[in-house]
């Protein structure tokens, strides 16, 4: 198809929902709808020219008829990508951006480094960009969170603006879809941290490989002046580094490694340990609780270290840094017990909070750990058994209730969990996650601890395909309340 007039673009759209006279329209393959089938509604609704890639599909005289420019492409992901940095500027080359990936630990690592940024100086207050699964931030102004990464057309939008409101840099959690599905293609990360690499998502990647390799993309798309942070005591830490053409810092509890935590000291109010770099160590204190946040804490400090902050200002970064939201929150109750609310949603990150509450228990103690868990629909069903058993061995008393069902039947999914679970007593199953989360509270004494898994910072549980508000902190609160009163 020859082009005999140039063609006014006002704007870009993926979705055919969206398009509006004089767009452009870019038909990506998504896990649920191909865009390639719905090019007819994106031309009727007045796109202007159409990205695909399949030549095949509609015949150029449709196109010329309808005086729409064909523009067929190899990848429409990798497409849209580049025009959407194209179309908005590419600001993402004003900004400096520091990538997190990892199965747990992205959101506390993003959110400890944007920390760490911003104590750094004085002039950097407001002006670090943070996309994460909670919350996006631009300067001073926060939004609800659509994606973990956000699709590579709203992910320059968000450059665009954070560049507008005077941000100079952007921490962000790098998904394995985004990684997969190119959202982040084309981008130039200063940095790029791996957290931990533990069952998840193997509904969408089939495998741990595949997993291993979509986070690797990341690592492998790094020039030589960025950094490559990486935890050598997971399994994939090194591989993961392998081939990355940046320079490459590694941190560790139980190894050798550039940073490194020892003297480690654990407490239901916060964290302390020795942290040791190169020849200097320095006594670093937390208000996170337990030993999977000094992983994060590793993670951010040596983030701090590639990107040059002094590490006076590091230490002060994370003696100040109290919590993230849904992330092992702790809510006291008068009557002496605790609850606390953490999005623990994959057996690794289960089993690592209830150890955690384990490790701060009082020891020789009568406290009990009563955990209320559920697991998601349509998503990975093999993990399902392997929580219910996680939390078999580590509660003393089991709620097992629903997560977001989904599309799937709550009791078929409670069934596959309860595969795990062999206990006969001590057990409740109560699909209604109001009555589940508020029969566990009922049985809590003073000292223990009942412990909300999976939901975390989410105010909404997902029936159907439709969104119902719900939130577990608010459940706590209004049950606190009612016999405050």
């Amino acid at each position: 198809m020859v082009v005999t007039h140039d063609v006014e673009i006002n704007g870009l759209q993926y979705d055919s929902r969206k398009v509006q006279q004089g767009d452009m329209f870019i038909a990506i393959k998504g896990a649920l709808t191909d865009g390639h089938n719905h090019i007819n509604a994106a031309v009727s609704n007045g796109a202007k020219a159409v990205v695909m890639e399949n030549d095949t599909l509609l015949p150029d005289s449709f196109f010329m008829h309808a005086g729409v420019v064909k523009i067929v492409v190899g990848n429409s992901r990798r497409a849209l990508a580049v025009m959407s940095a194209n179309y908005f500027g590419h600001p993402a080359k004003r900004l400096r951006l520091i990538g997190v990936t990892g199965t747990n630990g992205k959101t506390t690592t993003t959110y400890l480094i944007r920390q760490l940024l911003e104590l750094s100086s004085p002039s950097m207050h407001g002006k670090v960009g943070m996309i994460g699964t909670i919350e996006y931030v631009v300067g001073n102004e926060k939004y609800p969170a659509t994606h973990t990464t956000p699709e590579s057309l709203e992910l320059h939008r968000l450059f665009a603006t954070m560049v507008e409101k005077g941000c100079t840099h952007v921490v962000m959690e790098v998904s394995s879809h985004s990684l997969y599905q190119d959202r982040v293609y084309g981008l130039e990360f200063a940095a790029a941290v791996f957290t931990n690499l533990t069952q998840d998502h193997l509904d969408y990647h089939d495998t741990m490989e595949n997993y291993f390799q979509a986070k690797k993309i990341l690592f492998d798309s790094l020039p030589s002046s960025s950094w490559a942070v990486t935890n050598s005591d997971d399994a994939f830490g090194l591989k993961i580094a392998q081939g990355t053409k940046a320079s490459v810092l590694t941190y560790s509890v139980n190894g050798t490694s550039d940073v490194s935590a020892s003297n480690v000291s654990l407490s239901i109010n916060g964290t302390s340990f020795v942290l040791r770099h190169h020849a200097e160590e320095i006594e670093l204190h937390s208000q996170l609780v337990g030993r999977f946040n000094v992983y994060n804490i590793l993670a951010a400090y040596s983030a701090g270290i590639a990107l040059g902050i002094p590490a006076p200002s590091i230490k002060a970064g994370v003696a100040s840094f109290s919590s993230v939201p849904g992330r092992f929150e702790r809510i006291l109750s008068p009557g002496g017990w605790s609850a606390i609310i953490d999005y623990a949603h994959t057996p690794d990150a289960l089993e690592k909070c209830l150890n955690t509450i384990r490790d701060v228990l009082p020891a020789q103690s009568s406290n009990r750990i009563i955990t209320v868990f559920g697991a998601g629909g349509d998503r990975d069903k093999t993990k399902r058994p392997l929580m219910g058993k996680i939390v078999d061995a580590l509660s003393d008393i089991a709620v097992v209730t629903s997560d977001n069902p989904r599309t799937e039947d709550q009791n078929a999914i409670i069934d596959d969990v309860m595969k795990g679970v062999h206990r006969k007593k001590d057990l409740i199953v109560e699909p209604d996650r109001r009555r589940a989360i508020t029969n566990a509270l009922s049985m809590a004494r003073s000292g223990d601890i009942v412990l909300l898994a999976g939901k975390g910072h989410e105010d909404y549980q997902i029936i159907g395909k439709t969104k119902h508000h719900f939130s577990d902190r608010e459940i706590v609160q209004e049950f606190i309340a009612a016999r405050v009163s």
